[in-house]
């Protein structure tokens, strides 16, 4: 009952909200610069959003359906695809607890946070290991993001969160010499 209640009240928020611009702000999401750094063979990744939950997901996150936020992350040399994967953020919300419980493909574990801005935090950073090979010389590192639309109630209806975020997939890019990262 309360799942029907729920998508009919984000519907009609994002709907009039989107025609009207009455108190849908959106978000301007960006990465930060992506840091990297090498092992043996391997090679670190770290990505971070900002501003992506700066408005609007309050709501969003505690709609009691579980929301997805998508990472890809890709390495070429080239035109040559030598590695490209997607990781992906789950949250669920505990109304009995108030808490949010957040599943992260890249390392299988799920945390739980007490806080907004503890899950903001963490729902906004990927960090994974991405496998190399010696041979490797000069790659281009991308990383970008997105959000999955949300089934409500029991129908079909769907709502495209990427709203949210002006249907803007942030991405960030860099070249790197694996020769010369530590």
């Amino acid at each position: 009952m309360l799942e029907g209640m729920f998508g009919k009240v984000i519907a009609g928020m994002l709907s009039f909200s989107t025609l009207f611009f009455s108190s849908y702000t959106g978000n301007e999401p960006v990465f930060k610069p992506l840091q990297c750094r090498t092992g043996k063979n391997y090679l670190i990744v770290r990505a971070k959003l900002e501003s992506a939950f700066d408005n609007d997901f309050t709501d969003v996150f505690k709609c009691g359906k579980p929301i997805n936020i998508w990472f890809k992350a890709d390495l070429k040399s080239g035109s040559t695809v030598l590695y490209t994967r997607n990781y992906r953020h789950t949250v669920n919300y505990d109304p009995m607890n108030e808490t949010w419980q957040v599943f992260f493909s890249e390392n299988s574990q799920t945390e739980v946070y007490t806080t907004y801005t503890k899950l903001l935090s963490s729902i906004s950073e990927l960090e994974v290991s991405v496998p190399v090979e010696p041979n490797w010389k000069t790659v281009v590192l991308r990383v970008e993001s997105w959000l999955q639309p949300v089934e409500i109630s029991n129908s079909r209806d769907r709502i495209d969160l990427m709203v949210l975020w002006k249907y803007k997939r942030p991405s960030v890019k860099t070249t790197l010499d694996l020769t010369r990262i530590s």
